[in-house]
């Protein structure tokens, strides 16, 4: 299918790459090929073309050597004009040895060297009119909303060609095709389609390409940075995202975030959806009247998590020892937030699961531990005799006369690691 296809197009250039990379020349190698051509080069002139040369990958290597053997490229003075260049002869797949220097290319009278340039020489996010709601997230980052259509996709493939090259596919859904021209993007409108849990985002920060976010499901907002890794947060910066957004569309996001306060907390906590509400359950900075209420959540997810949660207080546990749902109860028996007579409760619960639990709880009392003993499931008593608080006694009568083998084995072993 064009799923398939777009992958093995997008493994091909990226083995292109890799390829690239693998014969580059070393320092070594480019400081001969240099100082055979270029003899006139001083000591300090043939060192900056090096440093320049050691960061471009083959393709680059061999064109900026063979113009500057021409005596028509000087590095670093005339790197960006070598880079505008080297973007248009990747473009439009021309031969840079049928030219004698990159102005050669760039001034081209040509309709589609025209074209190139008036894209990249008129695009500006704040004027590009599929990108609109600029927020200001701070730290020189402004985020767009990308209108979800094509032109809001060619877009965001001009901002990659203008910031990175037009041989940089950093996100499929805006990668063009290795044979590209007419139909270039046609491929990656699959992917566009896919990602559209929430409304496309762009962000740049000093009006450079930082970062794109999409989703492909909710309530989890993913940005994806230069090298296509995924970012809860925008990547590289001290930017906080938008928070009335996150609210909206990434409200797991948000749950993270330190700059949920507790009103977002408390609107969050009455989501429809049990996830978010139970991200709220979790997070250590939502209020204990916002918990309280969760605990009687009608999810029970949502309750197991805040039992779970190391940080939920003991008058909140109370609560959740008397909930319907044994793995809830299960939780509060593990917890070490626990206190005492709420475990000698749990230690009389019906189901055994709970009772091993509170064998397993640093807080369980000695007493505790010795009704345990007697337990009628086997499951139970081996707890016991694992717990490293179980007095000797009672550890002596479970290695004697247990009637489990495994009990009696693990009850000889914790006597024996008290010696």
């Amino acid at each position: 299918g064009v799923s398939s296809y777009m992958n093995r197009i997008l493994l091909a250039v990226n083995l292109i790459k890799i390829a690239r990379m693998l014969v580059a020349f070393n320092r070594s190698q480019l400081e001969t090929e240099l100082s055979k051509k270029r003899s006139d080069l001083k000591e300090d002139a043939l060192k900056e073309h090096l440093d320049c040369l050691e960061e471009m990958d083959a393709k680059e290597q061999k064109a900026a050597l063979y113009w500057i053997n021409k005596k028509r490229l000087i590095l670093p003075e005339d790197l960006s004009k070598f880079q505008e260049a080297m973007n248009l002869i990747d473009k439009q797949h021309l031969d840079f040895q049928k030219f004698d220097g990159p102005m050669e290319v760039i001034n081209r009278d040509d309709k589609s060297t025209k074209r190139i340039k008036s894209q990249d020489v008129h695009f500006s996010p704040s004027s590009e009119k599929t990108f609109s709601h600029p927020y200001n997230a701070g730290d020189g980052v402004v985020i767009y909303e990308v209108e979800d259509s094509k032109e809001g996709q060619l877009a965001v493939r001009r901002a990659i060609d203008v910031n990175w090259g037009h041989d940089k596919n950093p996100w499929c859904l805006a990668a063009r095709q290795v044979n590209y021209w007419e139909h270039e993007l046609e491929d990656a409108w699959d992917y566009w389609n896919n990602y559209s849990a929430y409304p496309k985002r762009i962000a740049f920060k000093s009006g450079k390409l930082l970062a794109f976010s999409a989703g492909d499901e909710n309530q989890h907002v993913e940005w994806w940075d230069k090298n296509d890794e995924s970012h809860d947060t925008i990547p590289g910066t001290n930017a906080v995202d938008d928070l009335e957004f996150l609210k909206k569309h990434g409200k797991l996001n948000l749950l993270n975030s330190q700059d949920a306060s507790s009103e977002m907390l408390e609107e969050l906590a009455g989501d429809k959806d049990w996830e978010v509400r139970y991200g709220v359950a979790y997070n250590p900075n939502t209020p204990v009247e916002i918990l309280m209420k969760l605990a009687e959540d009608k999810d029970e997810n949502v309750r197991y998590e805040l039992a779970r949660n190391p940080s939920t207080r003991v008058e909140i546990l109370r609560k959740l020892a008397d909930d319907e749902d044994w793995d809830v109860r299960c939780q509060v028996a593990h917890n070490r937030n626990t206190p005492a007579e709420v475990l000698m409760k749990l230690a009389n619960d019906e189901n055994l699961n709970v009772r091993y639990e509170v064998t397993r709880n640093s807080n369980t009392h000695v007493e505790i531990l010795g009704k345990l003993a007697d337990d009628k499931d086997w499951d139970v008593r081996i707890g016991v005799a694992r717990n490293s608080h179980t007095p000797v006694e009672v550890l002596g009568k479970l290695a004697t006369e247990d009637k489990n083998e495994d009990v009696r084995k693990a009850a000889k072993k914790n006597l024996e690691s008290q010696h």
